[in-house]
């Protein structure tokens, strides 16, 4: 690559070059002082059609996202990856799933290492899960049906839960209230949400979240009953309950996502991250038009242009 730079400052008696310039420009540009482009290494497992098109979407998504070089490779199950790190030398590693993340590890290598594609939060790596932020969710929640005044859910585990993290605070902001229930097993969320049902009101809706929140199909076909009976609205992040009748659910945006972890390739580069993964914010959308129409939300065209996919109504 040829770079063409003249920097000059004017003073009194001239002018004078700026290397000090240069070099910040250099390194906005992705490229080293010695004048070679950094490396973004991105690995996936090898995997068959179509779970291979997430991975190559993110790939390609990184590529865009990150300001220098960057190459893809596909490792099998258990393939030892020492060889392809001393081949390439990359500067930087985007390990995408828990396999890729096993594999580099097993290879002892000092190399930077930024994570996606996994579900799990407690991974000592920057990097972005696949966990929705709830900050997005509830955004469309509130684009959808801003007459919603309380949202319920209810959770597996006790203590803070990251899928729910920031989740009352933008709701209060909002003028919204969010009411968790704690649940230890299936019979007990059961009954919660049969009690839910039965005190449902105008403005009450149930988010449903990414672990299922313990609904199973026939918890979930009471949800949609009442859903149905009540004008309760029920959300979810699960695109597939919106098939079967939810308002909308969210779902990663894969391409998005990877240029999200190319250009946060370039920030550990440039001057490191604190460890921790992000929640997800690139997303899409789904939303079940007949369930819309039938609680009477107005999905007006300026609605539909945030909809990223629409089940029309039958």
């Amino acid at each position: 690559m040829k770079l063409n730079f003249s920097f000059r400052v004017r003073r009194r008696n001239g002018s004078v070059f700026l290397p000090a310039l240069l070099f910040v420009v250099l390194s906005l540009c992705g490229i080293s002082a010695a004048g070679q482009s950094a490396e973004l290494l991105v690995v996936y497992p090898e995997v068959r059609a179509p779970f291979s098109k997430i991975f190559n979407d993110i790939s390609t998504g990184a590529e865009e996202g990150f300001v220098g070089d960057t190459s893809s490779v596909a490792i099998r199950e258990g393939e030892e990856v020492g060889s392809l790190l001393t081949r390439k030398k990359p500067d930087v590693v985007l390990a995408l799933g828990k396999r890729s993340l096993s594999s580099l590890k097993a290879s002892d290598s000092n190399v930077l290492v930024i994570l996606g594609a996994v579900n799990e939060e407690q991974y000592d790596y920057p990097g972005i899960s696949m966990v929705p932020d709830p900050e997005v969710i509830l955004d469309k929640l509130i684009l959808l049906s801003p007459s919603v005044k309380q949202v319920h859910v209810v959770k597996k585990s006790r203590g803070i839960d990251v899928q729910l993290e920031g989740a009352s605070e933008y709701l209060v902001e909002h003028g919204k209230k969010l009411i968790v229930h704690e649940s230890g097993d299936i019979r007990e969320a059961a009954n919660i949400y049969a009690e839910l049902i039965e005190k449902a009101n105008a403005g009450d809706s149930i988010w449903i979240l990414q672990d299922g929140s313990y609904v199973n199909s026939a918890i979930f076909s009471l949800l949609l009953d009442a859903a149905w009976s009540k004008s309760l609205v029920v959300f979810s992040s699960n695109p597939l309950h919106v098939k079967r009748g939810a308002l909308f659910a969210v779902y990663p945006n894969n391409r998005d996502m990877g240029e999200s972890l190319g250009k946060l390739a370039n920030q550990v580069l440039s001057d490191g991250m604190k460890p921790g993964l992000q929640p997800l914010r690139d997303v899409l959308v789904a939303v079940n038009e007949r369930t819309g129409n039938h609680l009477g939300l107005a999905l007006t065209t300026e609605v539909k242009n945030n909809v990223d996919l629409l089940l029309p109504a039958r």
